[in-house]
């Protein structure tokens, strides 16, 4: 979703003047004085975003509607739908920043940003993107919508203006994939309310609603729900999508970690393999021939519980004597139509007597239901996807995973 620049913002005196106005007259509250000392202040707090960057934790779900042979249809608000119970879910840490008024992701505590495309680090499944400034830019910079007081309302004991406001395709950034193929997007318009503190002016929770998203993108509804910091930092960002099967998504993310950086040290050059860095050594790094099988006995522990895609993890090679680095880039837990754990796991390097070089392998299925995960469900490339039969997940050092190393391609 393109992104308005704030410093553009910061030059209009219509949200700083109107700041100086009193949010009382003759005793009565003024929402108007109100909003505009609360859109000087977003305008000069989200400015400072790009100096920002966060750890996104994300808790994914799915449920389906139980139709007992009945068609589902989306039902988000309707009166005695059938039951829905949960059929999947997943869990991932990224890093986010801004840059260029974009939003841009890398796994948690790589060494550069990747992509502004979470799905091309993520893989398939329901993500979303803005709530880390882009949807403030939209909604309070200078071609900001028409905004409308609707009440005030009081939450944990403080008072908060609400406000509504409307944004028309025509003028929406906010897009989402429709097809298959990357121009296969579409323009939703959107509308939400947001709660300033009566007192000091500050924004603390946004809502933006997709009522009626466009036909091809097969939804019904689309609802994010975000709460802010004092900084204007999120704290929190709930994500709702409604399939027009009857199925619902539900992203759960949290912030955490934040910092302040260099720009400049957004992109510097690194020595990340699994992001098409390379190390340079005085020595000569050993290499695999490519369709060499080797066995690979994981030395890090996998929870279902307590790891998350985007950790790291090492493994041990006995044959040839070397330690491989890698992470885990998928870890779903499914409940429909059967119990099980799917674990994706990458390995980008390997260390042979102190000397890391880079590695490029694919994973050697270990049955159809594995070969069926690495074919068409996971397009990423040198990705290992694993089946666990269980109800409680938990890998060690007894896991061995067979792989054959690939020619290197430029961009690995």
């Amino acid at each position: 979703m393109e992104a308005l620049q704030f410093e553009e913002a910061l030059m209009q005196p219509r949200l700083l003047l109107a700041a100086l106005f009193p949010l009382v007259v003759c005793g009565q509250f003024d929402p108007a004085a109100l909003l505009a000392e609360a859109r000087a202040k977003i305008v000069t707090s989200a400015g400072k975003l790009t100096k920002y960057t966060c750890v996104q934790t994300v808790h994914r779900s799915r449920f389906e509607v139980l139709t007992y042979g009945k068609p589902a249809r989306c039902s988000y608000a309707a009166k005695g739908q059938a039951p829905i119970v949960l059929a999947w879910t997943d869990q991932f840490k990224l890093d986010v920043t801004v840059a260029g008024g974009k939003e841009i992701f890398s796994w948690a505590g790589a060494r550069e940003f990747q992509s502004g495309d979470t799905q091309e680090i993520v893989g398939d499944g329901l993500t979303g993107t803005g709530d880390f400034g882009p949807f403030l830019m939209d909604v309070f910079g200078p071609d900001a919508p028409a905004q409308r007081y609707l009440e005030l309302e009081r939450i944990a004991g403080r008072v908060f203006a609400v406000y509504g406001y409307q944004v028309p395709a025509t003028s929406s950034r906010y897009q989402i994939k429709s097809g298959a193929w990357p121009n296969d997007v579409a323009t939703l318009a959107y509308e939400g309310k947001f709660w300033i503190d009566k007192e000091t002016g500050r924004l603390h929770r946004m809502t933006i609603v997709v009522a009626q998203p466009p036909a091809k993108s097969g939804t019904c509804r689309i609802e994010t729900a975000i709460e802010y910091e004092p900084t204007l930092l999120p704290q929190l960002t709930v994500l709702k999508l409604w399939d027009n099967d009857g199925a619902r998504h539900e992203n759960r993310i949290e912030y955490n970690g934040c910092r302040t950086f260099q720009n400049e040290s957004v992109f510097r050059p690194d020595a990340d393999f699994s992001i098409g860095g390379s190390i340079q050594t005085e020595n000569r790094p050993v290499t695999l021939p490519a369709g060499t099988k080797v066995q690979i006995a994981l030395r890090s522990a996998i929870d279902g519980e307590k790891s998350f895609a985007g950790d790291e993890i090492e493994g041990f090679m006995a044959a040839q004597g070397a330690v491989v680095h890698g992470r885990i880039v998928r870890i779903e837990r499914h409940f429909k139509p059967s119990r099980y754990f799917v674990v994706g796991l990458k390995f980008h390097s390997m260390t042979v007597n102190g000397i890391e070089s880079p590695l490029s392998l694919e994973a050697v299925p270990g049955s159809k239901e594995e070969q069926m995960l690495s074919g068409p469900v996971e397009k990423r490339q040198g990705i290992g996807m694993f089946l666990f039969k269980t109800d409680r997940l938990v890998v060690d050092g007894g896991f061995v995973s067979e792989w054959r190393s690939v020619a290197r391609k430029p961009s690995d």
